[in-house]
């Protein structure tokens, strides 16, 4: 069974995708607070590539990236349709993803863990961005 006419396998990389994602920060935040051993340093590159990987079977290889970052001008009325649709969805799960974290580490940060440096903005860009593709591959029954 092929990942494009699977929506099952699409949702099941998905959330491959998107747990890589959260297990890779929260090992790297861990061995920046308990310090760094070789545990944290292989969990998070095993992490890392874990999330590069599903990314890569689920939102490139089936065309979901391309289509959710397509011109208006490129795409049919019915694609223009399920893409706004998607956005819409995307924004409204990034809004409140960014405000728990945020909540999270105003709760956390008197204690002298906070969690923002170069690492949360990159993950926030990437998830941002990879949203729409994610909610097309959940959704969409073909691709």
């Amino acid at each position: 069974m092929e990942i494009k006419s699977s929506r099952e396998k699409r949702r099941t990389l998905v959330l491959v995708n998107y747990m890589s994602l959260f297990l890779f920060l929260l090992t790297y935040y861990s061995g920046v607070i308990r310090g760094w051993n070789l545990t944290f340093q292989i969990a998070v590159f095993v992490f890392l590539a874990a999330a590069i990987a599903s990314f890569i079977f689920v939102h490139m290889s089936t065309g979901l990236w391309k289509l959710a970052h397509a011109k208006q001008e490129e795409l049919d009325e019915r694609q223009i349709q399920i893409t706004h649709e998607a956005l819409r969805y995307s924004y409204a799960i990034f809004t409140v993803t960014c405000l728990a974290i945020m909540g999270f580490n105003a709760i956390t940060g008197h204690k002298g863990y906070y969690m923002f440096d170069v690492v949360l903005p990159v993950c926030f860009i990437y998830f941002a961005h990879s949203l729409p593709s994610s909610v097309l591959a959940w959704t969409e029954q073909e691709v």
